[in-house]
C-alpha cells in the first residue's frame, strides 16, 4: 500500500515551533499520530554517507509537544554512528550507541513502562540500551525522520523493514492516516492494524534530489 496524505497547516506550525530551536535546514518524514504510543521496534537498514559536509541526521522516534525519543543515525563525523536520547523537556543525557556502516541492518526498539522508556539498539555483535525516565511526556506521534544541516537529501534509500508501533488506542484510527514533511518520494508497503498495533512491512524514504 502506497500512502501520501498533505500537512495540514496547523500541524506545520507546531512542528516547526517546536524545533525552531534546532532549526534545521531540511525536514523528511513520514509519521503516524495516535492518543498515546507506548512502544514502537523495527529494522533500520543503514543507508550510504551523504557527500562530505553537513550534519545528516536519520532517525526513528517517538514525540510528545515536549520533546522526542529517537535513535538517531548521525553522519556528521564522516562515519555513521547510532545511539538512542531523548531532546526536549526534561533535559536528559544521551544514551547509549555505537558505529555502524552502509548495509548493515540494525535493530530497535522503544518499550514504555510507566514514565520510563528502555531504548535498545543491536546489529549484529554490537548492542546498546538505555533506560530514560521521561515524566510529563505523552508520546503522541510516531516519526521517521530525515534532518539535514548543510547537506542535500542525495544518499539513500533509507529503508525500515518490520516496523511494529503499539498505541493505546485502536490502530485502525490511525494505521492508515500517514502525514509527512518535505518533497520527496516514499513508499510505505504492507500496513495492518490489529487491536491496538499498527504493524509496517516496509518504509522507503527516497533521495530528494
Amino acid at each position: 500500500m502506497f500512502a501520501q496524505s498533505p500537512i495540514a497547516a496547523t500541524f506545520l506550525l507546531l512542528f516547526f515551533t517546536f524545533f525552531k530551536a534546532v532549526s534545521a535546514q531540511d525536514w523528511y518524514t513520514v509519521e503516524w499520530d495516535a492518543t498515546e504510543f507506548v512502544s514502537m521496534s523495527g529494522d533500520m537498514i543503514v543507508p550510504d554517507l551523504p557527500t562530505p559536509g553537513g550534519t545528516p541526521y536519520v532517525w526513528p522516534g517517538v514525540q510528545s509537544g515536549d520533546g522526542v525519543l529517537q535513535a538517531v543515525l548521525d553522519g556528521s563525523s564522516g562515519l555513521w554512528w547510532i545511539g538512542d536520547g531523548f531532546y526536549g523537556t526534561p533535559s536528559l543525557p544521551w544514551g547509549n550507541g555505537f558505529n555502524v556502516n552502509p548495509g548493515d541492518t540494525v535493530h530497535f526498539t522503544f518499550t514504555s513502562s510507566g514514565t520510563t522508556w528502555t531504548c535498545t539498539l543491536s546489529s549484529g555483535d554490537l548492542s546498546a540500551s538505555t533506560a530514560l525516565d521521561i515524566t510529563g511526556n505523552t508520546m503522541n506521534r510516531a516519526i521517521f525522520a530525515v534532518e539535514l544541516y548543510d547537506v542535500d537529501f542525495n544518499f539513500g534509500p533509507i529503508t525500515y523493514e518490520n516496523v511494529v508501533i503499539t498505541a493505546t488506542t485502536a490502530a485502525s484510527s490511525w494505521c492508515d492516516t500517514i502525514p509527512h514533511l518535505g518533497t520527496y518520494p516514499y513508499t510505505i508497503t504492507g500496513n495492518t492494524a490489529s487491536g491496538n498495533t499498527c504493524r509496517i512491512a516496509k518504509i522507503v524514504q527516497s533521495s530528494a534530489d
